[in-house]
Protein backbone atom coordinates (compact mmCIF):
# COMPACT_ATOMS: atom_id res chain seq x y z
CA UNK A 1 0.00 0.00 0.00
CA UNK A 2 1.68 3.43 -1.21
CA UNK A 3 0.95 5.94 1.55
CA UNK A 4 1.89 8.92 -0.22
CA UNK A 5 -0.98 9.11 -2.75
CA UNK A 6 -1.79 12.44 -3.38
CA UNK A 7 -5.10 14.16 -3.55
CA UNK A 8 -3.98 16.77 -5.26
CA UNK A 9 -4.31 19.28 -2.30
CA UNK A 10 -0.74 18.50 -0.97
CA UNK A 11 -2.54 15.56 0.99
CA UNK A 12 -2.29 12.14 1.25
CA UNK A 13 -6.00 10.18 0.27
CA UNK A 14 -7.33 7.04 1.70
CA UNK A 15 -9.78 4.95 0.77
CA UNK A 16 -11.94 3.13 4.06
CA UNK A 17 -10.43 -0.02 3.09
CA UNK A 18 -6.49 1.71 3.24
CA UNK A 19 -7.60 3.01 6.65
CA UNK A 20 -8.81 0.00 8.10
CA UNK A 21 -5.86 -1.55 6.62
CA UNK A 22 -3.29 0.44 8.48
CA UNK A 23 -5.35 0.82 11.64
CA UNK A 24 -4.71 -3.12 12.01
CA UNK A 25 -1.29 -3.27 10.72
CA UNK A 26 -0.68 -0.59 13.68
CA UNK A 27 -2.88 -3.04 16.24
CA UNK A 28 -0.61 -5.67 15.59
CA UNK A 29 2.39 -4.09 14.92
CA UNK A 30 3.63 -3.67 18.58
CA UNK A 31 5.26 0.08 18.00
CA UNK A 32 4.47 3.27 19.40
CA UNK A 33 2.16 5.59 16.82
CA UNK A 34 4.64 7.73 16.19
CA UNK A 35 7.24 4.90 15.07
CA UNK A 36 4.44 3.10 13.00
CA UNK A 37 3.99 7.04 11.84
CA UNK A 38 7.75 7.02 10.17
CA UNK A 39 7.54 3.36 9.26
CA UNK A 40 4.68 4.24 6.98
CA UNK A 41 5.19 7.79 6.21
CA UNK A 42 1.57 8.48 7.91
CA UNK A 43 0.88 12.30 9.55
CA UNK A 44 0.67 10.86 13.29
CA UNK A 45 -2.26 13.14 13.60
CA UNK A 46 -4.33 11.45 11.00
CA UNK A 47 -3.81 7.87 12.32
CA UNK A 48 -4.55 9.57 15.77
CA UNK A 49 -7.54 10.53 14.57
CA UNK A 50 -8.49 7.29 12.79
CA UNK A 51 -8.35 5.59 15.88
CA UNK A 52 -10.39 7.94 18.03
CA UNK A 53 -13.08 7.52 15.01
CA UNK A 54 -13.06 3.71 15.47
CA UNK A 55 -12.87 4.18 19.30
CA UNK A 56 -15.91 6.44 19.30
CA UNK A 57 -17.66 3.83 16.41
CA UNK A 58 -17.32 1.24 18.63
CA UNK A 59 -17.97 2.82 22.03
CA UNK A 60 -20.90 1.48 23.97
CA UNK A 61 -23.25 3.50 25.36
CA UNK A 62 -26.32 3.18 28.26
CA UNK A 63 -29.54 4.35 28.58
CA UNK A 64 -32.11 4.59 31.55
CA UNK A 65 -35.07 2.81 30.95
CA UNK A 66 -38.50 2.89 32.62
CA UNK A 67 -40.37 -0.41 33.12
CA UNK A 68 -44.20 -0.04 33.89
CA UNK A 69 -45.69 -1.86 36.62
CA UNK A 70 -47.99 -3.82 34.23
CA UNK A 71 -44.56 -5.37 32.72
CA UNK A 72 -44.55 -9.07 32.18
CA UNK A 73 -41.55 -10.47 34.18
CA UNK A 74 -39.92 -12.81 31.28
CA UNK A 75 -37.26 -15.30 32.24
CA UNK A 76 -34.68 -13.86 30.62
CA UNK A 77 -33.37 -10.59 29.11
CA UNK A 78 -31.93 -10.27 25.55
CA UNK A 79 -30.09 -7.04 24.64
CA UNK A 80 -28.89 -6.37 21.64
CA UNK A 81 -25.81 -4.48 20.49
CA UNK A 82 -25.62 -2.17 17.93
CA UNK A 83 -22.73 -4.40 15.96
CA UNK A 84 -25.89 -7.20 16.24
CA UNK A 85 -24.77 -9.32 18.87
CA UNK A 86 -27.25 -10.12 21.21
CA UNK A 87 -26.65 -10.83 25.00
CA UNK A 88 -29.35 -13.25 26.92
CA UNK A 89 -29.48 -13.50 30.61
CA UNK A 90 -31.47 -15.57 32.31
CA UNK A 91 -33.66 -13.99 35.12
CA UNK A 92 -35.45 -15.50 38.06
CA UNK A 93 -37.17 -13.18 39.35
CA UNK A 94 -37.38 -8.95 40.04
CA UNK A 95 -35.03 -9.19 42.46
CA UNK A 96 -32.72 -11.19 40.30
CA UNK A 97 -32.46 -8.63 37.22
CA UNK A 98 -31.57 -5.87 39.91
CA UNK A 99 -28.86 -8.23 40.99
CA UNK A 100 -27.10 -8.43 37.27
CA UNK A 101 -27.87 -4.96 36.46
CA UNK A 102 -25.90 -3.47 39.82
CA UNK A 103 -23.16 -5.84 38.92
CA UNK A 104 -23.16 -5.20 35.11
CA UNK A 105 -23.34 -1.35 36.11
CA UNK A 106 -20.11 -2.17 38.59
CA UNK A 107 -17.74 -3.21 35.33
CA UNK A 108 -18.03 0.27 33.95
CA UNK A 109 -16.03 1.65 37.17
Amino acid sequence: MDTNENNGLGRASYTDEERRELIEEYKTSGLTQAAFCREWNLNSKTLARWLRIEREDNEVSFCEVELSREAVLADEVRIRLPNQIEVVIPIASSAGLGTVLREAAGCLD
